[in-house]
């Protein structure tokens, strides 16, 4: 039987690909120095070369997003190796299944995800996942893509900078600033940039405006998107379960940043940020129809998603090399209110019981927070980089559900209507923190110990509201947790720089987690969800080893890893009841597994000749869970991923062809009745033309080849027999096209 070639063994070429350097003289003699620099900040929340740092670190760029064009959070990340996000197609029902409503759920950063991954928008964290019943907040769809200079992804714990949800690494995304809108050295700049993208039909435009003064600059960007539903690979359109192209769907974004900054003097610089984002998603499901679940005479079915977030957030910067106790300094304010608003619809032929009935419910955070950081600087022969600050904030976590059951336009009341009741009662969930990190430098040897310390206090706040569905009377959880971490950079030469961390992550557990529950008695079979006021925070332990190294043509760094994480929070288990109406099913979230994972992760780029450019990245995970003595497979680690890309650019015009290759999924937790998807490989090409200093141009077609393929973060507990299969699959041939002018 003829065998796909398997990719693992193209890891260990490229990770081979540093090693002719050193054996070249030409190009060891060459410095490091001479080529461009990646400068990071969210390692260690200062600015610093991506080569000073003891972990793996990776940005997305303002020009990837322009030349790439990226309509989500999933496209963004596409390229991005040992990193994915799950989307699931919206195939919900009014009032019973969620399923797709997360929208871009989070980002899996080396197999885990969700609340185990920090998102943060300029430092101020994103909102947590929840879902109950037909409701599912993801937290992907809080971010705009055309806002960011950058986005870092730091691979590995991240709580020694950032507390709470630092299990697994961290993803900050960097807001433009005034500057990086002013590129034509003028003090004032328009910019006009429309865009259309053919996997989901959707219009985008996005102006702004730049102003610089002598002490003043300020700028408003807008990001205005008009859509509809994402396109899958498959091809039937019955209206019935059995649908596998995507529910017809209308979707709109409205997105504006502004900012001011003030620069009093050469010391002192004030930045004052303020966003607003506006989301909505309307859907006929018309996937719903014919299932089991679905009652009877279903005639019509509609949901809708609203999401908002507003920021106002105010920094202050300092900076004087001439004072003797701290050279810089950074503190900032900020409130955050954000809202995911669910609604569902669903009416049937019925003359005996409801025949139109509805579900509204929200999920929102409100925040309120600060910090203070400071950096000194000492030493001679032994120089040490000394940052140290806290963090606070506050949130009020706060969700409802309301609804209707009718008949002919009329309420029903009693046991045959719907009771407004929440979840969880209102909660606040406060978070302080002590951060201290020093690189110490000796020679060309830098030693970065770093801890912080934590502690967390979740106040339920509990309402008649809360009483309907919950007759267990919530309880306060507090706790605390030391996080340290210990980096070593030896840096050989500037083609060999080894590297090593062991860092440690913890994620306190949500608040809906602890207090949270409901009680459906009219369910098959009926039951009740309880909270759990003993929950543990997850911890984790990890261990990084890597190498990396440039030359002025060649850039590399390659790493091993081995995590090990406990306590892991697992939802909606059963801990008692028989399933009857005296006696109905229990779940609870518990304290259940621990988890290890190990993998390794390899990376390369070659200036071949001056205007051409190949890159190659690779990344290897593979995770267990032991659950009761019982050890299978964690579901949420992706298969083995290859990304080479090929890149020509010319001062007026460029092209680039990417191949990504992932290998089939051998190791499904779910068993041979759940869809493995096999291997696949697609080819993306983009072209851009800088037509004069004020005008470009940028195109691409992606899924160039038109193949059907599957992402393991989609398909996770999909049955192999499944007739809508291939609804979960990723579009075929499509394109985006943008223009952008700017004066």
């Amino acid at each position: 039987m003829h065998k796909k070639p398997r990719l693992r063994p193209l890891c260990a070429a490229i990770a081979a690909l540093p090693f002719p350097l050193f054996f070249s003289p030409v190009l060891h003699a060459q410095t490091a120095e001479t080529q461009l620099k990646e400068i990071v900040v969210s390692a260690a929340r200062i600015e610093q070369s991506a080569d000073d740092v003891a972990a793996t670190i990776s940005s997305v760029t303002q020009k990837q997003v322009e030349r790439e064009m990226p309509v989500n959070l999933q496209d963004m990340m596409r390229y991005e190796n040992g990193v994915s996000v799950r989307v699931l197609p919206n195939r919900a029902s009014g009032v019973f299944s969620a399923t797709g409503r997360a929208g871009n759920e989070g980002v899996n950063i080396r197999g885990l995800e969700g609340d185990q991954v920090r998102l943060q928008v300029d430092g101020v964290r994103l909102p947590s996942t929840y879902s109950s019943g037909p409701y599912a907040a993801g937290r992907g769809d809080y971010i705009d893509v055309e806002a960011y200079k950058r986005v870092e992804i730091l691979r590995g714990p991240s709580s020694t900078q950032f507390g709470s949800d630092g299990l697994a690494g961290a993803v900050s995304f960097l807001t433009k600033d005034p500057a990086d809108l002013l590129t034509l050295g003028k003090p004032t700049q328009f910019a006009f940039k429309s865009g259309y993208n053919s996997v989901d039909r959707s219009w985008s435009l996005v102006p702004s405006f730049a102003i610089r003064g002598d002490t003043v600059e300020a700028m408003i960007l807008a990001s205005l998107r008009r859509g509809h539903e994402t396109k899958t690979g498959g091809s039937n359109d019955s209206a019935n379960i059995n649908r596998t192209t995507a529910n017809p769907a209308e979707t709109s974004s409205d997105y504006v940043l502004a900012k001011m900054v003030i620069k009093k003097d050469r010391n002192n610089r004030f930045k004052l940020t303020a966003e607003n984002l506006d989301r909505e998603n309307s859907t006929t499901p018309l996937s719903f129809f014919g299932d089991s679940f679905a009652a009877a005479g279903l005639n019509d079915v509609k949901t809708r998603e609203n999401i908002t977030r507003q920021l106002l957030k105010l920094d202050y910067d300092y900076t004087n090399t001439d004072n003797s106790l701290f050279q810089s300094a950074s503190a900032s304010i900020y409130g955050q209110h954000s809202k995911n608003h669910q609604w569902g619809y669903e009416a049937r032929s019925s003359t005996s019981g409801w025949n139109s009935r509805t579900r509204d419910t929200e999920y929102g955070e409100k925040v309120a927070g600060g910090n203070l950081q400071l950096e000194s600087n000492f030493g001679n022969a032994v120089a040490h980089r000394l940052i140290y600050g806290v963090d606070a904030s506050l949130t009020k976590v706060e969700s409802l559900k309301e609804g209707n059951n009718m008949r002919d336009g009329v309420s029903l009341t009693g046991t045959a209507g719907f009771k407004v009741n929440k979840s969880f009662p209102d909660t606040d969930y406060r978070l302080l923190g002590a951060f201290i990190q020093d690189e110490i430098s000796i020679d060309n040897l830098a030693i970065i110990p770093g801890l912080r310390y934590d502690s967390f206090k979740l106040t339920p706040k509990p309402d008649a509201l809360y009483a309907v569905n919950n007759s267990i009377a919530p309880t306060t959880l507090s706790g605390n947790e030391l996080s340290p971490k210990l980096g070593v950079i030896w840096k050989f030469s500037p083609v060999l720089n080894a590297f090593a961390q062991y860092a440690h992550g913890f994620r306190a557990p949500t608040p809906s987690q602890v207090n949270g529950g409901v009680t459906n008695l009219t369910a098959n079979p009926p039951y009740t969800a309880i909270g759990n006021a003993d929950l543990k925070p997850e911890i984790s332990d990890s261990l990084e080893f890597g190498l990396r190294g440039r030359t002025q043509e060649f850039s590399y760094s390659a790493s091993i890893f081995h995590g090990k994480y406990k306590n892991f929070i697992a939802s909606n288990v059963q801990v008692g009841g028989a399933g009857t109406l005296a006696s109905p099913t229990v779940f609870q979230s518990v304290n259940l597994s621990d988890v290890k994972i190990n993998g390794f992760e390899a990376r390369g780029e070659w200036n071949f000749s001056p205007n051409w450019m190949l890159s190659a990245s690779y990344a290897h995970a593979r995770g267990d869970q032991n659950s009761n003595g019982k050890s299978t497979p964690l579901e949420t680690i992706d298969p083995d991923k290859l990304v080479l890309s090929l890149r020509y650019n010319e001062e007026h015009y460029g092209a680039q062809a990417n191949l990504s290759a992932a290998e089939r999924k051998k190791r499904n937790p779910y068993g041979a009745s759940s869809f493995s998807p096999g291997s696949y490989q697609v080819l993306d090409l983009m072209v851009w033309y800088n037509i004069d200093k004020n005008s470009s141009i940028n195109a691409g077609v992606f899924n160039l080849l038109n193949q059907k393929y599957f992402l393991w973060a989609d398909v996770r507990a999909v049955s192999a027999n499944s007739a809508s299969l291939d609804a979960y699959s990723q579009a075929g041939r499509n394109f985006s096209v943008s223009y952008r002018y700017q004066f």
